[in-house]
Formats: C-alpha cells, sequence, structure tokens
C-alpha cells in the first residue's frame, strides 16, 4: 500500500525530483483544443470500458469473451495519463494505478508477462506473449507516467514489477545492443527496438524518482546502446529503414508491404533522430493513411515531425473524424490509446531516439 504522506518533506522531495527530472527530460505538455478533446474523451470512455473490476485491461470492452494482450493494455494506460495532464480526472490516474497492480500481480518470475483468455467470470494466462521486449519496455513508461501524475512514490509492487521488467530487457539484449523480440524468436525489430528505446529512457528516470541508482544507471546504458544499434537499420543503398534484423546480421524488409514495411518507416520517422523529410515524401508517395496495418494516427505522429502545417493539419482531422467512430466493439483498445497521444502530442509522445551512426 501506498504510504500517504500529507505535505511532508519526503513527499516534498519526490514530487520536486520528478517534476524537475521531467522538465529536463521531456517535452512541454501537449494542448488538445475543443475539437480534439471531443475525440479524446469520446476514445478515453472506450478504454474506461475496456478495464475490468480487477484493474485489468483487456483488448475489447464488450462482449463476455475476455482477451488481453498487456502491451496493448500498457498504451491505455498511458493514453489516460496523457489525457489527464491536460484535464485532471483522478479517477483515470486511479485507473492506471490498478492496471499497474494488475500487470505486477501477474507477472512470471523472470519480468514477463503472458496474455490472457476466458471469460468476464473466468479467465487465466494462455502462456502466449507476442513478444518480451515491447511488453516490458511500455510497462516501464506506463510506470514512469504514473508516477509523474501520481507526485509520490509508488507503491512497492510496481517498483518490483519496474526492475523485473528491466530484467526482461535485459535477458533479451544482444551484443550489437538491440533487443530480439524474445527467447525463441531471435528477430531484432526496428518497432519493437524503438519502443524499447523509450522504455528504458523513461523507466531510467523512473528508478532514480524512487531511488533505484543501480537500476537507473543500467536502464541508461542500454538505451544508449539500442540508439547505436537503430542506427543499423537505415539504409543508404535504398534510403529507408529496414524492418528486423537476424542474428546472423540478415536484414530483412522493403517498401512495398503497408505492413510491416510502411508503419516501420512512420515508426523511424516520428521516433528517431535526425528528421528525414525525403523519406516522409517518399513515404506518402507509396502509402496512404488507412492503408491495411498503418493506422491514421501514426501518420499524424510522423507528420508532426516531417510535415508542414497544412498536412499535418489534415492528418490530425482525419484522426479526429477516425476516433469519433471507434466503439468498444469495433476496435482494438491500442486504437484510441494511440489515437489520444497522437493528437495530445508533447508529453504525450513517445521519447526522441537520438542520432546515430548508419549501417
Amino acid at each position: 500500500m501506498i504510504t500517504r504522506i500529507t505535505v511532508s518533506a519526503a513527499a516534498l522531495c519526490f514530487v520536486l525530483s520528478t517534476s524537475s527530472a521531467a522538465e529536463a527530460e521531456n517535452k512541454e505538455r501537449g494542448a488538445a483544443s475543443q475539437e480534439d478533446w471531443a475525440a479524446v474523451e469520446h476514445c478515453l470512455d472506450i478504454i474506461r470500458q475496456c478495464q475490468m473490476n480487477d484493474g485489468m485491461i483487456r483488448i475489447k470492452g464488450a462482449g463476455d469473451a475476455v482477451w488481453t494482450v498487456p502491451y496493448v493494455s500498457n498504451f491505455a494506460a498511458m493514453a489516460l495519463l496523457a489525457a489527464n495532464g491536460v484535464r485532471r480526472h483522478p479517477q483515470d490516474v486511479q485507473r492506471v494505478e490498478r492496471w499497474l497492480l494488475w500487470y505486477a500481480a501477474n507477472q512470471e518470475a523472470d519480468g514477463t508477462i503472458c496474455d490472457q483468455e476466458g471469460t468476464v467470470a473466468a479467465y487465466k494466462s494462455n502462456g502466449r506473449k507476442d513478444s518480451t521486449d515491447a511488453y516490458a519496455a511500455t510497462f516501464l513508461m506506463a510506470a514512469w507516467r504514473y508516477s509523474q501524475a501520481r507526485g509520490e512514490k509508488p507503491r512497492s509492487e510496481i517498483v518490483d514489477a519496474a526492475r523485473k521488467a528491466l530484467s526482461a530487457i535485459e535477458a533479451v539484449a544482444q551484443e550489437d545492443g538491440l533487443t530480439i523480440a524474445k527467447p525463441g524468436w531471435p528477430m531484432k525489430y526496428l518497432m519493437d527496438n524503438v519502443e524499447v528505446h523509450g522504455g528504458l529512457h523513461e523507466g531510467a528516470l523512473f528508478f532514480d524518482a524512487v531511488d533505484s541508482k543501480k537500476e537507473a544507471k543500467n536502464a541508461r546504458r542500454l538505451a544508449a546502446r539500442i540508439a547505436v544499434g537503430l542506427g543499423r537499420f537505415w539504409s543508404e543503398e535504398r534510403q529507408y529503414y529496414e524492418v528486423a534484423l537476424d542474428t546472423k546480421g540478415v536484414y530483412s524488409g522493403g517498401f512495398k508491404k503497408s505492413y510491416p514495411d510502411g508503419l516501420a518507416q512512420l515508426f523511424a520517422l516520428a521516433h528517431i533522430a535526425p528528421p528525414r523529410p525525403e523519406l516522409w515524401a517518399r513515404v506518402r508517395k507509396t502509402f496512404k493513411p488507412g492503408d491495411e496495418g498503418v493506422p491514421v494516427e501514426r501518420w499524424l505522429m510522423a507528420a508532426t515531425r516531417c510535415a508542414g502545417a497544412e498536412e499535418t493539419g489534415k492528418l490530425r482531422e482525419a484522426t479526429r473524424q477516425a476516433m469519433l467512430h471507434f466503439t468498444a466493439e469495433g476496435v482494438y483498445v491500442d486504437r484510441p490509446a494511440l489515437a489520444i497521444l497522437a493528437l495530445i502530442d508533447g508529453r504525450a509522445r513517445f521519447p526522441d531516439v537520438p542520432a546515430a551512426s548508419s549501417k
């Protein structure tokens, strides 16, 4: 249980440490217009519907069937926190706490976590997970953003879960600094590693705030190695980002399929420095918003770094319109969550991956 200390020196120290770190490490809080907010609130309601009484956030918020992918649910938590950063909603912060505690209670001993399946009355782990690295990384981002919103030290269960998540990432880190998706699937994906960099960057801030200096140092070391490793995905010859790299040094990808090729380009454009306007122009000619596997909110995230005001404005309007048509039955919870993050921008964004040398 959180030790609540009212106007005490301990609480003040924690608030000051987290807020000063936030100012140094994060962009200014994003703004949302009244038009934006109608779409944001609609999507917040969908996310809230997806949370069950025990804190678990399932992938769809309707019907008796339950399927939970913790990676996706972490985005839902981040969206609740991003909206709270613009318009305070303490109940949403409490919802995130309940989710983080559920995650902690369902972690494996090695820091990984499996998907869950069943019904509202009874569900359990199905023993499967899409990845080790991205699940753990997005949990670290959610934990850091939650600690900022609360302004006090999180419960010990959340701190312990964050340490275990860091260990899970370290277990799949390779000699070149990149992470493979999971044991038994030795592929290094650009998109996963962008998310892992973000998780390690914000995880270091979290560990600093809870006085876990060893973990903070380790997270920063791993993040720096990933930033260098991600530079290897850029192909000077082809002038685009490769999608994946295996442990033998063989690249895979292309510039034909909207998923994963197009989405990988948008990930890189949105998060990897420096921005590449020439790649943005090429992506816009080859792929279109709404192509299968490349939702419009991902386009908006990239546009805010690479496109002009008019083009960004059109994608912003398209994102709002898409959001207003989402339903709890019709989309997975990551769609409304990512759309909220895209619209709010600012601190809702993932940390940029600093410039690194290409292969």
